[in-house]
């Protein structure tokens, strides 16, 4: 018997410490919160699906709320509640959306100008991902600060909290099929057609004015590779650290006051919107309110469908439990500040009007 042994160059390895360091951090960052947190949680709020929530933004209660308690507690706690249900999977995008930036700067996206393709590819990425479109944003932001397409961005925006296949199979399982099928024939149709056809429109004259982090606006490979082979290994590892924590400090900030902010708004509709008497019956002009706040509430991955299913057992009428299913959790005030800041603010308001107005046409047929 012969055996062959492979020699593995070291020039190879000192030639690339870069990509190696980053794709090993890449993998580090999403096997913890993969299994460690997102997919046994999908796997437990499936096993639930149906049974009674405490509200519709937040699945369990760190700080109990009862009729009793004085309204400004109950709003307060319910901010504390909300941010409890985020923190982890808000840590992981801020956390990966830095790292996104980072990789961006140093090896820039070559994705190619068609919009459909882009947004299709952006949509694959988010599939397996499992973050709610709020926890998104800092990796959407990510993407455009390191000069990539928003298109990319809006697809995995629009992928990660909707198409994950846990989710997937509890919108199945939890709906009727004509309310399932509706919904992600709506949601593809948003990922390949309404956001390249709108992002199409509105660049029709000019490309977006995409705020980023550099100075000078331009992507810059900031090593030639006969340099990278030059450089020792802390070196190298002390500069992707230091620059990996710059970007992270960039989104903490405004996710930070941005969460704070949503927290209490979010809390404040629970408490001062009176839900049950505004479900009790349908009206054309109810269902646009209904659906306006649905859209604007910020809620974790999968509550939307717990939610939808828990308003059909309770006999809701099925308009709002189809208007929830189809804007809960799909956009929401978040990534609407995202856009408004960062990329444009007609794409913000668009797509926010637009999923309001889905909302409430879906709300009316069914």
């Amino acid at each position: 018997m012969i055996t062959a042994a492979v020699s593995f160059p070291p020039r190879i390895i000192r030639c690339n410490y870069r990509p190696l360091i980053l794709t090993a951090v890449a993998l580090a960052f999403t096997a913890t919160f993969w299994f460690a947190s997102r997919y046994p949680q999908l796997l437990h709020k499936a096993q639930h699906v149906g049974e009674a929530l405490p509200t519709m933004a937040y699945g369990s209660e760190v700080f109990p709320v009862t009729a009793a308690t004085p309204v400004w507690q109950r709003i307060l706690f319910g901010a504390g509640n909300w941010l409890a249900g985020m923190k982890v999977g808000m840590t992981f995008g801020v956390l990966f959306g830095a790292l996104l930036h980072t990789v961006l700067r140093h090896y820039p996206l070559k994705i190619g100008r068609n919009l459909y393709l882009n947004s299709l590819k952006g949509a694959l990425i988010g599939v397996p991902t499992g973050v709610c479109a709020n926890c998104a944003v800092p990796m959407a932001c990510g993407v455009t600060r390191g000069h990539g397409r928003v298109e990319v961005a809006l697809g995995f925006l629009f992928s990660s909290p909707n198409f994950n296949p846990v989710v997937v199979m509890m919108t199945f399982a939890a709906l009727p099929l004509a309310m399932a099928v509706t919904k992600y024939a709506i949601l593809f149709a948003v990922i390949v057609l309404v956001v390249p056809g709108i992002i199409w429109l509105l660049e029709r004259h000019q490309p977006m004015a995409m705020k980023t982090n550099d100075a000078d606006g331009a992507v810059c490979n900031l090593s030639l590779p006969d340099t990278e082979c030059r450089e020792p290994f802390l070196t190298v590892l002390n500069e992707l650290a230091r620059e990996f924590g710059r970007n992270v400090w960039m989104l903490l900030k405004p996710t930070l006051t941005l969460m704070l902010i949503a927290s209490v708004v979010a809390s404040a509709m629970l408490v001062l919107v009176p839900w049950t008497d505004l479900l009790a019956h349908i009206t054309p002009l109810r269902l646009l309110l209904v659906a306006t706040l649905a859209v604007f509430m910020p809620v974790p991955i999968a509550l939307d469908v717990m939610f939808a299913a828990l308003l059909l057992r309770q006999g809701v009428p099925t308009g709002y439990v189809m208007l929830f299913a189809m804007t809960l959790g799909v956009y929401s005030i978040i990534p609407s500040i995202y856009l408004w800041r960062d990329v444009s603010r007609p794409l913000a308001v668009i797509l926010f009007v637009f999923f309001v107005a889905v909302g409430w046409i879906t709300g009316m047929i069914f």
